[in-house]
């Protein structure tokens, strides 16, 4: 579930995002178990019906495999419809994130296939240099600048040829219990395929995946 609170201030910053001349951004929302977010949507949306249940607390999330299954599949559905619209980008954008103005300018100017946003809570960052996440929050990308990573979510810009490579959310059958979550295959599946993955610091976008933030 989502807070339509939380969603309806995801959904101003997007209206604040600078895109550059030339360039068209349109919305697609997955609406899972959120029924209540739907009459503010600003966009194309579909309705998905996973069943399973998500606990969240005050603190943090509570994730089982059979949610980030699901969460396999809605990511796909992202992918999908980015092939099959023509879309250039997929910019992958959690409901939780109140991004920059200078988001989508920052990660478009940096020219990478796959180039991500980073930003902290409580001590760790949206990125990770191996495995599940060792080597997370590295002093260095403290420091304004552009990083290349081992693997990263929440925040993407991704470019078409890589989704034309075949990189989706798919599970890797035989890295089951290795890695943990729908962004981690997505990462692997890139780097095996022989795309880079790169995060930029520059425009840390808010972060209220709790209530009390």
């Amino acid at each position: 579930k989502r807070d339509p609170k939380i969603f309806d201030a995801y959904q101003d910053a997007l209206d604040e995002l600078i895109v550059p001349e030339g360039f068209q951004m349109d919305r697609f929302y997955i609406v899972n178990d959120c029924p209540e977010v739907i009459p503010e949507i600003k966009g194309e949306y579909v309705v998905v019906n996973t069943g399973d249940v998500y606990e969240r607390r005050d603190n943090d999330h509570y994730w089982t495999h059979e949610n980030l299954g699901k969460m396999h599949q809605l990511r796909n559905l992202t992918v999908e419809r980015a092939l099959s619209g023509g879309y250039d980008y997929l910019f992958s954008v959690d409901t939780d994130l109140v991004l920059h103005p200078d988001t989508l300018m920052e990660l478009l100017a940096a020219g990478k296939d796959i180039v991500s946003e980073l930003f902290w809570t409580n001590g760790w960052c949206n990125a990770w240099m191996y495995d599940q996440a060792e080597g997370n929050n590295l002093p260095e990308w403290q420091e304004p600048g552009l990083y290349r990573v081992g693997g990263t979510g929440a925040l993407f810009l991704i470019k078409r040829k890589v989704l034309e490579a075949g990189v989706d959310y798919t599970p890797i059958p035989n890295l089951r219990k290795a890695v943990f979550g729908e962004d981690r295959h997505f990462c692997i599946r890139a780097v095996c395929n022989g795309f880079e993955i790169w995060a930029d610091n520059r425009c840390q976008p808010v972060h209220l995946y709790r209530n009390k933030q």
